[in-house]
């Protein structure tokens, strides 16, 4: 009898000014995976919640608004963390407070993800020392002053480094969301969700056209 996967759950960390598809297209990629259980229902494989410092509203910096649907400290637990970028980056990657919050939520989670400039407020915190990592190449050089210890890798779609995986600009974020579905359901389940999204997968982490 084939054993049905567990249910896992992506807490996504919003701040005023994300960018909203850093956020939604790895979201759209989690919420594609389902499967067939015994008795012939689909379930999702992924459930995806949102929280920032306080639940609510918290608007993109596109312009529309998402909501929170937690603080970071009564969020449920979670196996995976997203944190995505945009213009608001440079705000909150002086918000010492916010910073904090984000360290503990990564230290919460199996696997930590960053897609755009989430990888500057990551590097911010410590937790990328010493460990390669990627993002936006049209904000490189301001994202990589942030981590001075980080092992940057400027030609890389996304880096996987175990716990942490890190996605270059914006719609990279996908790309690497479906490595990840691939690495934990293998590989056709990637391929359908990318299916489900009428979504053209770059399979390879250094297949970077951007670098």
């Amino acid at each position: 009898m084939s054993t049905v996967p567990a249910l896992q759950r992506v807490a996504v960390a919003l701040f005023e000014g994300f960018t909203v598809l850093d956020v939604y297209g790895p979201v759209q990629a989690f919420a594609s995976c389902r499967i067939v259980q015994p008795d012939g229902k689909r379930r999702p494989l992924f459930e995806i919640f949102s929280m920032a410092s306080q639940a609510g509203r918290v608007k993109a910096g596109e312009g529309p608004s998402s909501w929170a649907d937690w603080s970071f400290d009564d969020a449920p637990g979670y196996d995976i963390l997203l944190i995505p970028g945009g213009f608001g980056t440079r705000t909150v990657i002086d918000d010492r407070a916010f910073l904090d919050r984000l360290t503990a939520a990564s230290r919460r989670a199996r696997v930590t993800t960053t897609v755009c400039t989430g990888s500057a407020l990551l590097a911010r915190t410590g937790l990328l020392d010493g460990r390669p990592a990627t993002s936006n190449k049209i904000a490189w050089d301001w994202v990589t002053q942030q981590g001075p210890r980080v092992l940057w890798r400027r030609k890389a779609r996304w880096v996987d480094d175990g716990d942490v995986l890190t996605s270059s600009g914006v719609s990279a974020g996908i790309d690497m969301a479906l490595s990840l579905i691939d690495r934990m359901h293998g590989r056709e389940m990637a391929l359908t969700s990318a299916r489900n999204m009428e979504y053209v997968w770059r399979e390879g982490a250094e297949d970077d056209p951007f670098a």
